[in-house]
């Protein structure tokens, strides 16, 4: 398994890897770096042993291996000689694994697709064995290489047996602010190192220091500014022939530059990324602290977890680099009204957490959160646009909600999921019915996921009936679940299960191909005049295949497009009202006809109404309820009429349940009403049934 690069090689490289491929792509490497070297690569801890009896000038080993570790193969090289650089060249190595290795003897790593920093590492970590090899032959033969100490960068001390200072470079006394040799006869290790690293070599390190020659180490120096230096120590021991300790030999090297990069992975590996908060590997180490003081003190730790509102029509509107930039100051907000001790955690994507410690009770916590909502009354500024930010918030406190983080994470995170059920901006303390609340819906869900499969869906229709003719000319189909043991499921229980599951979008393709079905055993029956409208939830609106969906449905299913109608509500349109446009623009070329349900309900702007190709508007049932009762629902009632009028719309009151409900309807002359004075919901065979009957008023 060698390779010759050249006939008079100037390096000898060894190469630790169990894919040769990567091997001849670190050997070519190296090579277009301008390097000339022999080299062979070892896949094996036997291999590694016998390629050790050999001499190396540099080792690079892989650090995830099949049947060997990085750290295994640095653990032998560094028994065999302490001295040859070590570098890993891996794909997988993290920054924490990255900082141990380094700790554990290793110059460097480098990721495999990050090879520009080969050769400066290979060049630096080169010069560094020399340097540390020349280090060892001065030591022992101080006198002929007295000029060499003297001039190198680190701090190299003579002591005797009992500490006492006999020598100090001229790098050691500027550290120390020493000016002559002089100066340094008297001092001892208690003068160069703190107390208690003074007491280390002097009470263990030299007994060791006796026996194996030599130690190793890292320690701060107290240098004449008064700051601390990080050094990496080396202690050499001498002795005379008679085998008693003469002197120690320090060598203290600066490496405040590998702590700041060992510091630096470190707050990578702790920390988010885009907001520079604790990630949750770090929050949970901060909550297991606080949980471990609130035991002893008996205090309480609240742990809030936030979710922001309408996160997602932000970053679709204006832009995932401006979703970033909310994130990021909505993280400086979070932290800037919290106090030092507290913690704000990101969890990913629009999610925080929060910890606040040493609390008396729940009063403490509402004081917290009103100080998260003062501190988002003015809006975030993003560019040119100005942001309302609301969130969710779920609060789960220690000990009543759990004496675990994990426990109080998850209680937190169910208790944020029911206030976002509540509407925006909303707050909820964990209650323990909401486990048992959770545990009903996954067991529904997993019930959802097989129903579509076992064809428990159904699609009941409600006719629309025309106020002039008494006729059925529209039927809305509405889903209904038949579960196997619960019996016929409300779709207020299951439809928002079907949209956080995500099985909305199958489902409501089903829904599409169903009514497209009944629609043509009804025309098989002679009845070709109803059109058929099904509901679209937000989910499926933005589904980018959902215009494909239709019009494979039309064609498959041979339905006229302008028999199938498509209901959406006025806040999903309003959402984004460009996109919307698009898609409503492009489903009426289809011929397909759609209507806003709900009409009233949300926050249209007629300006916008005005522009979107629909057939029809929806008046909604809360209206209808209080007709003749309440002026102000029927001047609502009449004033929807007559816009749909003048923008040539037709409109449709839903919830019709009273002949005086239907009287006022029909004298503003509404074109269509649905609700149960007229029909409930009913089977596609019960309505075969209706669809020849004519109301007569």
């Amino acid at each position: 398994m060698t390779r010759s690069e050249t006939p008079t090689p100037l390096l000898h490289v060894l190469i630790i890897e169990d894919v040769e491929d990567d091997a001849l792509l670190l050997a070519d490497s190296l090579q277009a770096g301008g390097l000339t070297f022999d080299w062979e690569y070892v896949d094996s801890e036997a291999a590694l042993t016998a390629a050790l009896q050999s001499p190396w000038d540099i080792i690079f080993s892989d650090f995830s291996m099949p049947n060997f570790s990085g750290t295994r193969a640095l653990e032998l090289v560094r028994r065999h000689d302490p001295d040859i650089p070590f570098i890993f060249v891996s794909g997988t190595i993290g920054e924490a694994t990255a900082v141990e290795a380094m700790k554990r003897g290793a110059q460097d790593f480098v990721m495999k697709g990050q090879l520009a920093r080969l050769l400066p590492s290979v060049e630096r970590e080169l010069r560094d064995a020399r340097t540390r090899r020349e280090r060892r032959q001065a030591e022992a033969a101080r006198n002929r290489l007295a000029a060499v100490l003297e001039a190198t960068p680190d701090l190299v001390a003579i002591h005797a047996p009992d500490g006492r200072l006999r020598y100090l470079n001229g790098a050691g006394r500027r550290l120390l602010g020493l000016d002559t040799q002089q100066q340094i006869e008297g001092r001892s290790m208690q003068d160069i190192f703190p107390e208690d690293m003074a007491q280390q070599l002097l009470v263990d390190v030299i007994p060791y220091v006796r026996e194996h020659h030599s130690w190793s180490g890292e320690t701060v120096l107290q240098i004449a500014e008064g700051d601390e230096l990080p050094v990496s120590l080396v202690v050499l021991a001498r002795h005379n022939p008679q085998g008693e300790l003469e002197d120690l030999s320090i060598i203290a090297r600066d490496i405040s530059e590998r702590k700041r990069f060992e510091a630096e992975l470190q707050h990578r590996a702790t920390h988010d990324a885009l907001t520079s908060l604790p990630n949750r590997y770090f929050l949970i180490d901060r909550m297991t602290s606080a949980l471990e003081r609130a035991r002893r003190h008996d205090s309480c730790v609240a742990v809030l977890f936030l979710d922001l509102d309408n996160f997602k029509r932000i970053n679709d509107t204006l832009g995932h680099a401006a979703g970033d930039t909310l994130l990021q100051q909505v993280a400086q907000r979070l932290t800037s009204c919290l106090r030092p001790n507290d913690t704000v955690a990101r969890h990913g994507g629009d999610e925080f957490t929060i910890m606040v410690d040493d609390l008396s009770g729940v009063d403490n916590t509402v004081l917290v959160l009103s100080k998260l909502h003062a501190a988002f009354e003015s809006p975030v500024n993003i560019g040119l646009h100005k942001v309302y930010v609301t969130f969710s918030t779920g609060i789960a406190l220690y000990p009543h909600d759990g004496e675990s983080v994990e426990d109080l994470l998850r209680h937190a995170d169910t208790a944020m999921y029911q206030s976002k059920s509540s509407g925006l901006n909303q707050y909820r303390f964990y209650a323990p019915r909401m486990n048992a609340r959770g545990h009903e819906y996954l067991a529904m869900e997993s019930d959802l996921r097989q129903a579509l499969a076992q064809e428990q869906f159904r699609l009941h229709c409600q006719p629309q009936v025309s106020l002039r003719s008494g006729q059925i000319v529209g039927i809305e189909g509405l889903i209904r679940w038949q579960h196997p043991r619960r019996g016929l499921v409300s779709p207020a229980d299951f439809v928002p299960l079907l949209e956080t599951s995500g099985l909305i979008i199958p489902v409501g393709e089903w829904v599409l191909r169903q009514a497209c079905r009944l629609h043509r055993q009804w025309r098989e029956a002679g009845f070709d005049g109803p059109r058929i409208s099904i509901n679209v939830s937000a989910i499926q609106f933005n589904d980018r295949d959902l215009l494909d969906k239709v019009r494979r449905a039309l064609e498959e299913e041979q339905m006229p497009a302008g028999k199938l109608e498509l209901e959406i509500t006025e806040n999903m349109v309003m959402r984004d009202p460009p996109g919307a446009a698009e898609i409503l623009k492009a489903l009426h070329t289809l011929g397909v006809r759609t209507a806003i349900d709900d009409f009233g309900t949300g926050y249209s702007s007629l300006a916008y109404l005005k522009r979107f190709p629909v057939d029809v508007l929806k008046i909604d049932q809360t209206f209808v309820a209080d007709l003749g009762r309440d002026l102000g629902d029927e001047a609502i009632v009449e004033a929807s009429i007559s816009l749909a009028r003048k923008l040539g719309l037709e409109i449709v009151a839903e919830g019709v349940e009273t002949l005086e409900q239907l009287e006022f309807l029909r004298a503003c002359d509404c074109d269509l009403v649905q609700g149960y004075y007229l029909s409930k919901p009913v089977t596609d065979a019960a309505l075969i049934g209706l669809l020849p009957k004519v109301w007569h008023w």
